[in-house]
């Protein structure tokens, strides 16, 4: 039990205003931060009666830290209006505000300073009269009590699976078809991240100052209605193009000076965390910079949270590509971070001179770096740079890119004017004058294929469309519902911690992509018991494989294995029963013989925990794919080349391994099989576990460590694929042999 310097709260009635019949029922507890008594026939002020909002779901029944709150009868007008405030201007006619006693409607845009009865632009109306019931001051916790109670908000914020929906400021502009705080699915995000606000001359400032005022408000009232984290997103890709992180957080002086700027910025608009938009540090003097930022602000953040029973969140908006993690400087800033978001959108655009995707999910055989892609960008975080699946977030895009004079030349058989070159020529809807990008929000382009205007395709291999007009010669990149349905499950499948996405505004009206995303919310995170749950396709048999945490095969643990409710295999102490027991390291792989006579398309695998505990742990759902060992490739880095060489007439395989994989002093484990179509179905070349190879012989290259197999039967059109067992199981490289190979 937690107790605060105060144990009640003091309950006040006004002495000019006479209680209504509900007031004796209202009663405050300064402990849980509640009040009791309250229904839907009042409403709340937290700001000394400056806002008004309706009582009306028990997310609104929670008063941390030092707050005054005001109940009154719920009063329509009073609700819809706000006081007056010279500083601010009001654009918007028929807003209502109140002023010396009376409300006041503007007629046309209100200029700051312009007061209600100086002139016309205001229109007076009644006379104000709330009846206010009663007001309760609430205090903090203090000491000890304090910290443990962060703490526990901490806890809550880290087992949570999370969709972090980003509201563009300008979004409520034509372009976006004036998308303004009431279209937002609320019941499809965890949290709301307010772009932007930005930094200048040092401290953070409102970008829009005449829209963004009252938008900030109406966002801390909905999401508080909605119990939906409202974070405050710094910075943006203008705002870094311009280089205003890097100046000001040049010296520790401005460093403080920036934090403290964020921090107030939060505090004075209501939201419940900080975003960190920083696009992009990319040297060692930024990695430091940033660094050093993250930690100044999440000292603060803790700080301001224990004088007010809150526990502030911290994220960051950061790069996908592979080559740039390092800036970041993961070991020292992801523990301090709540959620780490990647940007897993804008791998190409018409800022490349060839055409090619904007959020690949996995890589395309013809694509120039491997590594650029979704699943790989996820991949390095949590397997090279050890960040918590937990902590990752994985971007979803709802608009698209495009390129004009795109010839239809089909550098990917039945792909026409994929990697083709193309031109910055095609002004998008969300373009700005004078802009050629092609960025098209998901509705737009949702209506380009239903005209019939371009021809929709598929890459199986990156898994996303993209459509093209062989008339117009024009190439546009997007994803749809097909391809966001396959994100969704493999976040989930992954065991990620969930989704960002860019940008709400781009969805259609009936929420068409948030429906699928919000599954994200509702699917419980992966138990930190199952490592890997796969299928793989090995000497013709189809196998089941999951890997465990190897401390949990012990005395007092038990799982179980099922595949549409039927058992497969199952675990008890250090006994593994129908199944094959690998060490490797940390994780304990089991594995089935030929699992053929269970499995099939849509089949789902579940993984129970059945002592102690029990609980549904992971959950798999089987493609075709998966049962012809045709799984996406995600190369994260493991591997760095994949060869077939001839050698007097002797076909070899030549894989290079990263050395610090190969050799993880965690454990690891690789195979390289061939697959054909007839008879070859995942048949064995050689293996790696825990750095020792087997049927094959091993070259020292410095970082790399180079695996040359054995003599094998290989053949023109088989496909060799590397797979990992563990760590994090996945197909990490596929190479398609051809005669050239074999000469």
């Amino acid at each position: 039990m937690h107790f605060k310097k105060h144990t009640l709260a003091l309950l006040m009635a006004l002495a000019c205003t006479p209680f209504g019949a509900s007031a004796g029922t209202l009663t405050a507890n300064d402990q849980t931060n509640t009040i009791s008594g309250l229904d839907a026939s009042q409403m709340l002020s937290k700001d000394n009666g400056n806002t008004w909002l309706a009582y009306s779901t028990e997310n609104q029944n929670n008063f941390p830290g030092n707050v005054v709150v005001i109940v009154a009868v719920k009063d329509d007008m009073a609700i819809k209006s706000q006081a007056y405030d010279p500083s601010q201007s009001y654009p918007t006619p028929g807003t209502v505000v109140r002023y010396n006693g009376y409300y006041w409607s503007s007629q046309w845009w209100v200029n700051p300073g312009e007061m209600p009865g100086s002139n016309s632009v205001w229109l007076k109306g009644k006379e104000v009269k709330i009846n206010t019931l009663a007001t309760f001051t609430f205090t903090p916790y203090t000491g000890q009590a304090a910290v443990d109670f962060q703490n526990e908000q901490k806890g809550k914020v880290a087992a949570q699976r999370k969709v972090y929906g980003y509201f563009p400021e300008w979004g409520v502009y034509d372009a976006h078809k004036n998308f303004t705080p009431d279209k937002i699915d609320y019941t499809g995000i965890t949290h709301l991240n307010y772009g932007f606000a930005v930094v200048k001359q040092g401290v953070v400032v409102t970008h829009d100052t005449e829209k963004g005022p009252g938008l900030m408000r109406e966002l801390d009232q909905r999401t508080e209605l909605a119990g939906v984290t409202n974070i405050l997103s710094v910075g943006g890709w203008n705002n870094s193009e311009e280089g205003q992180f890097e100046a000001a957080t040049a010296t520790d002086a401005g460093i403080e000076t920036l934090a403290n700027s964020i921090v107030s910025y939060m505090m004075t608009w209501g939201f419940d965390g900080v975003d960190i938009d920083w696009e992009y540090p990319d040297t060692d003097a930024e990695k430091t910079q940033f660094t050093r930022l993250i930690k100044s602000l999440r000292t603060k953040l803790d700080a301001e949270g224990v004088k007010e029973d809150r526990y502030y969140q911290l994220s960051a908006a950061v790069t996908a590509n592979h080559n740039k993690i390092q800036y970041i400087n993961p070991a020292e800033t992801v523990p301090l971070l709540d959620s780490v978001n990647v940007m897993s959108y804008d791998f190409h655009g018409a800022f490349d001179p060839i055409t090619g995707h904007n959020s690949p999910l996995f890589a395309n055989s013809k694509d120039a770096d491997l590594e650029f892609n979704s699943a790989s960008a996820m991949a390095a975080y949590s397997t090279t740079w050890k960040v918590p699946k937990s902590k990752l977030m994985m971007g979803l895009a709802w608009y698209g890119r495009g390129w004009g004079n795109v010839e239809p030349t089909e550098i990917v058989k039945g792909l026409p004017g994929l990697f083709a070159p193309g031109t910055a020529t095609i002004h998008g809807q969300w373009d700005d004058n004078g802009q050629y990008t092609g960025t098209n929000p998901w509705y737009y382009l949702k209506g380009l294929v239903n005209n019939g205007q371009y021809t929709r395709y598929w890459d199986p291999e990156s898994r996303v469309p993209y459509l093209y007009n062989s008339a117009t010669k024009e190439f546009l990149t997007y994803d749809d519902p097909q391809s966001i349905r396959e994100k969704v499950d493999y976040i989930n499948q992954e065991g990620y911690g969930g989704a960002i996405v860019w940008d709400l505004s781009g969805d259609t009206p009936e929420h068409e992509l948030g429906n699928i995303v919000k599954e994200i919310i509702t699917t419980p995170a992966r138990d930190p018991d199952l490592k890997g749950l796969f299928v793989t396709l090995f000497d013709n048999q189809q196998r089941v494989v999951i890997n465990l945490d190897a401390s949990k095969l012990s005395p007092g643990n038990a799982y179980r294995v099922e595949v549409d409710g039927q058992y497969l295999f199952s675990t008890e102490g250090a006994t593994a029963y129908y199944s094959y027991r690998y060490n490797y390291g940390k994780e304990v792989s089991l594995r089935t013989g030929n699992a053929a006579y269970i499995l099939h398309p849509g089949a789902k695998i579940t993984v129970k925990r059945t002592q102690p505990n029990p609980a549904v742990i992971g959950e798999l759902i089987v493609t075709e794919d998966m049962l012809q060992g045709n799984n996406p490739v995600v190369n994260d880095g493991d591997v760095k080349s994949l060869k077939v060489i001839q050698e007097n007439n002797i076909p070899y395989v030549l894989v290079e391994f990263a050395k610090d994989k190969l050799k993880s002093a965690d454990g690891s484990s690789y195979i390289a099989k061939v697959i054909d179509d007839d008879k070859k179905k995942g048949n064995y070349i050689f293996s790696c576990d825990n750095g020792s190879c087997f049927y094959s012989s091993v070259s020292d290259k410095g970082d790399t460590m180079v695996v040359k197999s054995d003599e094998r039967d290989i053949s023109v059109g088989e496909t060799v694929v590397v797979e990992r067992t563990s760590p994090n199981p996945a197909t990490i490289a596929k190479i398609v042999v051809t005669a050239d190979m074999l000469k």
